[in-house]
């Protein structure tokens, strides 16, 4: 009975937040509703609000306003370029989430009931004043017993029934949106909140984060671009995220107050090339680099937090994304095309001479600016636009991914006016490509088959031996007639001969493979390579006998 008054209480809450801002869809389907922001409208302080602001700033207020459920909402429907217009999509990018702080009897009770014990057991200072606030958790200063200067997120009191209850109304909301709204249809808002949901309730647990984080550390352990701070597992639970103290500044303190000791164009380099090793070498990269949460240290190293926020992205769909952008690059829009077409973004249907005359109306232009105004985010931005009339599928990761491009150069562009990110892209995707693709990428790909043909091959005869056992026992129940024994054991030496063949030419080619990549004659490496063919079109082509 409280939770159904809860929730009605937070249902008139965010009525009246939404009449208050004059959020105007809604307008047109419920009478009362307009009754409402009309009433409001005679209030000096409403009506200055909707006076000074557009309906996409209002839209922004109001969100901000009903919390951090409805925040982080906003900041995931910012990805969404391609259906929602250009306006809001742009306002929900500036939507903050800076709130006051709680208390610290509250921290330090959250902290003793999660560490199982009192306060200054783990830590030798900690400062009451948290250095950042926001809607679901603030982060405070401490040192450890250990003498470790370290960050320590504390995630708020009750912040995860709240979010509970709004992801209710948000899915209510979602399905009246697609009943009511057709002309909204491309949005799929259940789909968007069912996404908003699984990604929320992630960021709630801080043991996620604190993982995501611990591979983001392992990914960048020998590269110089990016430093990510280690997670101190031992102070860190669902509610807790203890990680090392990074001393540096964000990165937009770097116009406000140039250092002359830090060189800004390296810096942009290294945050630019950093996030592309993200993207193709691990197919794992941080959807959330603003300003706030890239740090630069004394050094000039780039240093990420809060890893709330991830994208992955498959193999095959980075070599999709690799040849997408090598074709704009090169200005091939014929391979533009066929690319949508092979990684089934458009329709099979789909005419490629049109698909590709749309793809050169929105470059052109683009590539008609001066070097340091083309936008690889804003390009992919027109792209999602276009394909919408040859009904190409939404594709949450490139989305999420051009929402951080976009985000990425205007950060980078900030320090260095000149950054041009196609300029940095083209030699890394080129020699992903090559790693991927070429001799070495085919030699892992051979080892990679080489391992499964080896582990099924030992994992074969226990299955064999399993099932005559159980035969031989009568626990396994078939209907045999009299040749069935023997055509089973035609299959079985079948599968073995089959096993064999793949193995040896997978040995071959792995042979000749490396024999390539050494730069031997050819003389040396055709007749494994041959020899590979014909053991491999033999398992594919045996039969019994």
């Amino acid at each position: 009975m409280l939770g159904h008054y809860r929730t009605f209480l937070r249902l008139l809450e965010i009525i009246n937040v939404l009449v208050k801002f004059k959020i105007e869809p809604f307008a047109s389907q419920f009478l009362p509703y307009r009754l409402l922001t009309w009433s409001y409208g005679w209030r000096s302080a409403t009506r200055k609000v909707r006076r000074d602001n557009d309906a996409p700033v209002r839209l922004r207020l109001a969100l901000e306003a009903l919390g951090p459920t409805f925040v982080k909402f906003g900041q995931a429907l910012s990805t969404r370029m391609d259906a929602l217009p250009e306006e809001v999509g742009m306002e929900m990018k500036k939507l903050q989430d800076d709130v006051a702080p709680f208390t610290f009897e509250t921290v330090r009770e959250i902290l003793e009931a999660e560490l199982d014990g009192p306060l200054e057991k783990f830590f030798i200072n900690f400062n009451p004043v948290p250095v950042a606030s926001a809607s679901m958790a603030q982060v405070h200063r401490a040192t450890t017993q250990g003498g470790r200067d370290v960050a320590v997120k504390v995630r708020r009191p009750n912040v995860a029934n709240i979010i509970e209850m709004d992801i209710g109304m948000l899915t209510t909301l979602a399905e009246f949106i697609e009943r009511n709204f057709p002309e909204w249809k491309r949005l799929r808002a259940k789909r968007v909140v069912e996404e908003f949901a699984a990604s929320i309730r992630n960021e709630l647990d801080f043991q996620v984060e604190a993982a995501r984080a611990d591979q983001f550390q392992k990914n960048f352990k020998l590269d110089p671009e990016l430093m990510i701070p280690a997670v101190l597992w031992e102070l860190t639970s669902s509610q807790i995220l203890t990680m090392e103290w990074i001393n540096g500044v964000p990165i937009d303190e770097l116009t406000k107050n140039p250092n002359p000791n830090l060189d800004s164009k390296q810096i942009s380099i290294n945050l630019i090339s950093g996030f592309f090793k993200q993207v193709f070498r691990d197919g794992f990269f941080h959807a959330d680099q603003h300003p706030g949460n890239i740090f630069i240290l004394e050094t000039g190293t780039v240093a990420l937090l809060d890893f709330g926020i991830i994208g992955r992205i498959k193999t095959q769909d980075r070599i999709w994304l690799a040849e997408l952008l090598q074709g704009f690059i090169s200005r091939d829009y014929a391979k533009v095309a066929q690319v949508h077409l092979d990684a089934g973004y458009v329709p099979r249907d789909t005419d490629l001479d049109e698909f590709e005359d749309a793809c050169r109306q929105i470059s052109e232009p683009i590539f008609g600016q001066a070097v340091k105004d083309i936008s690889i985010g804003r390009l992919l931005a027109q792209l999602f636009k276009v394909t919408e009339r040859f009904n190409m599928s939404v594709q949450p990761h490139l989305l999420l991914l051009q929402k951080t491009m976009l985000t990425l150069e205007g950060v980078g562009r900030e320090i260095n006016p000149e950054l041009n990110m196609w300029f940095l892209a083209e030699p890394l995707i080129r020699e992903w490509m090559m790693e991927n693709l070429g001799p070495r990428g085919q030699i892992k790909i051979a080892t990679k088959h080489l391992k499964r043909a080896t582990n099924s091959s030992l994992l074969l005869p226990e299955l064999v031996f399993n099932g005559v056992d159980k035969l031989a026992n009568d626990r396994l129940v078939v209907n045999l007639n009299s040749d069935s024994l023997e055509k089973l054991e035609r299959h079985i030496n079948l599968g073995f001969r089959r096993q064999a063949s793949a193995i040896m030419g997978a040995g071959l080619f792995l042979g000749g493979a490396v024999m390539v990549d050494s730069g031997v004659e050819p003389i040396w490496y055709w007749p494994p390579l041959l020899l590979a063919a014909l053991f491999f079109m033999r398992s594919i082509f045996s039969r019994n006998h």
